[in-house]
C-alpha cells in the first residue's frame, strides 16, 4: 500500500510540473468522459428502476392483437385481467392501471388533475406503501359502487396542499364526485407513465361513470383500456413467464370470441416505458446503442489525442525512464509509475466531465418542449450508476491511454540512452507511424460522427417538409372539459355553444371549430370499424382505426380537403341519419377499387349502430410525423359527443394574441372550468410526437460531431506540428541548399495531407456501415444520402487541411541558420 501511495505521489509532482501538458490532457478528457457520462444520465434518468423492492421483477404483459397497425391495441379489459390472474406459480400479482385526466376540485378552485385509476391490488403488487394515511388496498374498488377515495401523488400534495398531513380524511371534488382522500403516495414513486408525475391514484369502480355503474367495466371484453402489469415469483424469468402467458392466451382465446387471436407479450417494465407499443420497445436498444456508440466514439478520439500527447512526453522523459533503470528500478516500477500518472489524469478529466456534463443534460430538460400540460418528471440525477459508470470509464481509459508510454518504458534500453549525449533521441519510425496511425483513426471517427450528424439535420430538414395533410398556421388550439366541474351532458352541451357563440365574434378569429383530440397529440381515441355484411364478426379483434368526433367546421379550418362525397353539416345532428366521414386509407382498404359513399359501417363500440359513409376526407398525420399512412374516421361532433374538447382557431392575426381573449371568454361562461394545453397548432407539432425527436436527435448527434471534430482537428495539427519540428535540421538544410519555400510548405503540406486522405477513406465504409445500421433513423433521407456524404466529407477534408496548413507555413518561415542550430 505504501509503494501505492508514492507512486500517486510522484504521478501528482510530474502533473504539476508540466501544467499546459496536464490542462490540455484534462479538458480533452471531460470533453470524452462528459459526452459519455451525459449520454449516460439521459438514458439512466429514463430507464432507471422503479423505487420499488427487486424492481426487476415488475413486468408488463402487452396485448398482441392482430391487425395492429398502430400498436396501440397493447391494454387488456378487466374480464381479460382476470384471466392473467389465474398463474399464481409465475406472478405473485397482476395488477392494472389506466391514465386518466380530471378536474379536482379543492379550497373552491379547480385544476386539472393527472391520475391513475388503478386495481385494489395495484400498491400492494408494486411493494410500496403510503407516505401518510393508507393506500389502495386489494379488491378495494373492483366492483361496481364503493366510497370514491383518493391516494395523492407525493409532488401534488406539497404544490396543492404545501404537505399538509392533515388533507388526508377530507373530501375534495374529482370531475365534481366528492371524493375522499386517503393517504400520500412515497416521494420517489412518480407513478407508471414515464416522463410524467401521476398526481394520485383511485380506485377503478370509485368513479361514477357509465361503464362502473352498469358493471359492463368489470365484465365486458370489448372494454380494453386496462395497461397490465406483474411482480414475477422469485426464481421465475421473463421466458417462463412468456411461456406461462402464451398458455393462457390461447385457453382465453379458445373460450371467448372477442379474445380471438389475441396474444400477450412479456415485457421488463423499462422496455415498456412509456406505453408498451412494439414500435417502442424495438426503438429503445436501437437509441440507447446508437447514442453510447456516438458519445464512445467522442471519447476514443479524445482517448488518441491524449495518447499523442502521452508519445510525445514519453519521448521527452526517455532520459529519465533510462536514469531510473539504471539506478535500480524495475520495469514493472516504471510501468506502475506511467501508469498511475494515466490514471491520475483520466479520473481529474472524469471529474471535471462530470460537472460538465450535469450542466448540459440540465440545459437539455430544460429546453425539452413537450408542448402539453401534463406534469412533467424528467429526473436525470445523477445516481450511483452513473458515477459507477464514469468510475469505470476513467479506470479504462487511464490505462488504455498509459498502456503505449508503459510499453515504451518496459522495452527502454538504457544503454543505448545513457549514450545518447544527452539528447532526448529521435522519435523514431514506429513511434511516428503510430502517432500518424491514431490520427488517420481520430479523423475516420470524426467523419463517422459527423455524417451521422449530418443525416440527422437532413431528416429534421425534411420533417419540417413533409406533408402533414394539414395546414397548422396561425391555428390556437385548447382543451376543456366541463365534466371536470360535474356538468353533465345537456349542460356541457349549452356551454360549448354559449363559447362558440363568444369566440366567433372575437376581433381576429377566421374560423371555430372543435374535435376530441388534437393531431400528433396525446390524447388519442380509437375504435374497431367492419361494413355492414360481417357483422357477425364484429366481436373479433380487427385493426386499431384511429377516430375523431369533429364539428362541421373542423375540415375547412384545418385545412384538410373533402376528396368525395361531403363533410359535416349543421344537420348532422343526433336524431338525423348516423354519418362518418372515413380518410383514404380506410376507404382503400374496407372498399378497394369501389365508391365508399353511401356504404355502411358498423361500429361495435357505438353499440353496433349503423353509420353512413357521407365522405371520403384526404389522409394526414394523426399519431406521429413519422407514421405511415394510417386509417382513421371522424365522427359528426352531435353524434358522438364527448365532454372533453379541443377548441380550434384559426386567426388573422397571431395566434398568441389570441389567447388572452379567449380565455377571458371562458372565464365569462364559467370560471371555474379549468383551461389546460392552449398552444398553436406548430407548437403541437413540435412536441412529443412531432418534431422534438427529430430535434433531439439532432442535437445529440450534431453535439457529439462537433466535438468529435475539434478533438480531431486538434489531433491532426499537433501530429503535422510535432512532425515539423522533429524535422527542423533537415529543413533548414534544405533551405540552406537553395530549397523554394513553397517546396519545403508542400513537403510538410503533403504528409498531412495523405494522413487526412486515409482517414477520410476510413471513415467513410464505417460512416456507410453505420449509416445503414441506423436505417430507420434516416428513413426520410435513406442511410445513404449522397448530399450529406459529399458535403461533410468537403468540410471535413478543408477544415483537416487548415489544421495541416499552419505548422507547414510556419516551418516554412523557419531562417536557415536557426533551423541548422536546432540540434
Amino acid at each position: 500500500m505504501a509503494g501505492v501511495w508514492h507512486d500517486i505521489r510522484f504521478a501528482l509532482r510530474q502533473i504539476r510540473r508540466a501544467p499546459a501538458f496536464s490542462i490540455s490532457a484534462v479538458l480533452t478528457l471531460a470533453i470524452g468522459i462528459g459526452a459519455n457520462t451525459g449520454i449516460f444520465s439521459l438514458l439512466n434518468g429514463y430507464l432507471r428502476p422503479l423505487p420499488v423492492p427487486q424492481p426487476d421483477r415488475i413486468v408488463v404483459i402487452a396485448a398482441e392483437t392482430p391487425g395492429d397497425e398502430t400498436g396501440l391495441r397493447y391494454r387488456f379489459s378487466y374480464a381479460a385481467l382476470n384471466d392473467y390472474r389465474t398463474e399464481p406459480g409465475v406472478f405473485s400479482d397482476v395488477f392494472g392501471f389506466d391514465t386518466r385526466i380530471a378536474g379536482l376540485t379543492a379550497g373552491g378552485k379547480t385544476m386539472q388533475f393527472v391520475y391513475h385509476a388503478v386495481t385494489g391490488n395495484f400498491f400492494q403488487g408494486l411493494g410500496i406503501g403510503a407516505l401518510v394515511g393508507r393506500t389502495i388496498e386489494p379488491g378495494e374498488g373492483e366492483r361496481p359502487g364503493g366510497e370514491a377515495v383518493l391516494v395523492l401523488g407525493y409532488k401534488f400534495w406539497q404544490r396543492r396542499f404545501g404537505g399538509d398531513a392533515s388533507v388526508v380524511g377530507t373530501t375534495i371534488r374529482l370531475d365534481g364526485q366528492p371524493t375522499r382522500i386517503i393517504g400520500v403516495a412515497p416521494p420517489a414513486f412518480h407513478g407508471l407513465y414515464q416522463g410524467a408525475d401521476i398526481e394520485g391514484y383511485v380506485p377503478l369502480g370509485s368513479q361514477r361513470r357509465t361503464p362502473v355503474q352498469t358493471g359492463a367495466l368489470f365484465t365486458d371484453r370489448t372494454l380494453r383500456f386496462l395497461t397490465m402489469a406483474a411482480r414475477l415469483r422469485p426464481g421465475v424469468s421473463i421466458e417462463a413467464a412468456q411461456s406461462a402467458v402464451d398458455g393462457i392466451a390461447q385457453r382465453v382465446s379458445r373460450e371467448y370470441p372477442q379474445e380471438k387471436n389475441v396474444g400477450a407479450r412479456v415485457l421488463p417494465e423499462p422496455m415498456a416505458r412509456p406505453i408498451p407499443m412494439r414500435f417502442l420497445s424495438e426503438l429503445i436498444p436501437l437509441v440507447q446503442g446508437s447514442m453510447l456508440g456516438l458519445a464512445g466514439l467522442v471519447l476514443l478520439i479524445a482517448c488518441m489525442n491524449v495518447a499523442n500527447l502521452l508519445l510525445v512526453r514519453a519521448t521527452a522523459r526517455q532520459r529519465e525512464m533510462a536514469l531510473r533503470a539504471a539506478l535500480g528500478s524495475g520495469r514493472r516500477r516504471l510501468v506502475r509509475l506511467l501508469l498511475a500518472e494515466t490514471l491520475l489524469l483520466a479520473f481529474a478529466g472524469t471529474a471535471v466531465g462530470l460537472i460538465m456534463a450535469r450542466w448540459a443534460t440540465a440545459l437539455f430538460a430544460a429546453n425539452l418542449n413537450v408542448a402539453a400540460d401534463l406534469p412533467m418528471n424528467l429526473d436525470f440525477h445523477y445516481d450511483w450508476r452513473v458515477f459507477l459508470y464514469a468510475a469505470a470509464i476513467a479506470g479504462v481509459t487511464g490505462t488504455l491511454m498509459g498502456l503505449v508510454p508503459a510499453w515504451r518504458a518496459w522495452r527502454v534500453q538504457v544503454t543505448a540512452l545513457l549514450h545518447d549525449g544527452g539528447h532526448g533521441g529521435s522519435p523514431g519510425a514506429g513511434r511516428q507511424r503510430l502517432r500518424s496511425g491514431m490520427v488517420i483513426a481520430q479523423i475516420a471517427g470524426s467523419l463517422v460522427l459527423l455524417i451521422v450528424a449530418g443525416l440527422c439535420v437532413r431528416s429534421t430538414q425534411r420533417a419540417q417538409h413533409v406533408d402533414l395533410g394539414f395546414d397548422p398556421t396561425n391555428v390556437l388550439t385548447l382543451r376543456l372539459d366541463p365534466h371536470q366541474v360535474g356538468y353533465d351532458g345537456p349542460r356541457t352541451t349549452a356551454f360549448y355553444e354559449e363559447l362558440e357563440r363568444r369566440l366567433r365574434v372575437l376581433p381576429g378569429v377566421e374560423q371555430f371549430a372543435m374535435a376530441f383530440s388534437v393531431p400528433m397529440g396525446y390524447i388519442f381515441d380509437g375504435c374497431t370499424a367492419v361494413p355492414e355484411g360481417q357483422a357477425d364478426n364484429v366481436d373479433k379483434p380487427r385493426s386499431s382505426i384511429g377516430c375523431n368526433p369533429v364539428s362541421p367546421d373542423y375540415f375547412s379550418l384545418m385545412r384538410v380537403p373533402i376528396v368525395a362525397g361531403r363533410g359535416f353539416t349543421p344537420q348532422d345532428i343526433e336524431t338525423s341519419r348516423k354519418v362518418v366521414v372515413i380518410n383514404e386509407t380506410l376507404a382503400r382498404r374496407l372498399w378497394p377499387g369501389q365508391d365508399p359513399i353511401g356504404r355502411t359501417l358498423v361500429v361495435p363500440r357505438s353499440e353496433g349502430r349503423l353509420w353512413q359513409v357521407a365522405g371520403v376526407a384526404r389522409d394526414s398525420k394523426y399519431l406521429a410525423v413519422f407514421e405511415r399512412p394510417l386509417p382513421h374516421l371522424y365522427f359528426a361532433m352531435r353524434q358522438s359527443p364527448s365532454f372533453m374538447r379541443v377548441l380550434y382557431i384559426r386567426s388573422a392575426v397571431a395566434p398568441e394574441v389570441l389567447g388572452p381573449l379567449v380565455e377571458r371568454e371562458i372565464q365569462l361562461v364559467d370560471p371555474d372550468v379549468p383551461v389546460a394545453d392552449m398552444k398553436t397548432m406548430t407548437q403541437v407539432i413540435a412536441g412529443g410526437m412531432g418534431f422534438v425527436l427529430f430535434r433531439v436527435g439532432t442535437l445529440q448527434a450534431g453535439a457529439m460531431g462537433v466535438l468529435g471534430l475539434l478533438l480531431t482537428i486538434v489531433g491532426v495539427y499537433g501530429v503535422v506540428s510535432y512532425g515539423a519540428s522533429q524535422r527542423t535540421r533537415e529543413i533548414g538544410i534544405r533551405m540552406a541548399l537553395g530549397a523554394e519555400p513553397a517546396a519545403v510548405r508542400r513537403l510538410v503540406l503533403r504528409e498531412g495531407a495523405v494522413l487526412v486522405a486515409a482517414g477520410i477513406a476510413l471513415g467513410l465504409g464505417i460512416a456507410a456501415v453505420v449509416a445503414r445500421a441506423l436505417a430507420r433513423v434516416f428513413y426520410l433521407v435513406g442511410s445513404a444520402d449522397v448530399t450529406t456524404f459529399t458535403i461533410v466529407t468537403t468540410l471535413l477534408a478543408g477544415i483537416a487541411l487548415v489544421a495541416c496548413y499552419l505548422p507547414a507555413r510556419r516551418a516554412m518561415r523557419i531562417p536557415p541558420m536557426t533551423a541548422l542550430r536546432h540540434e
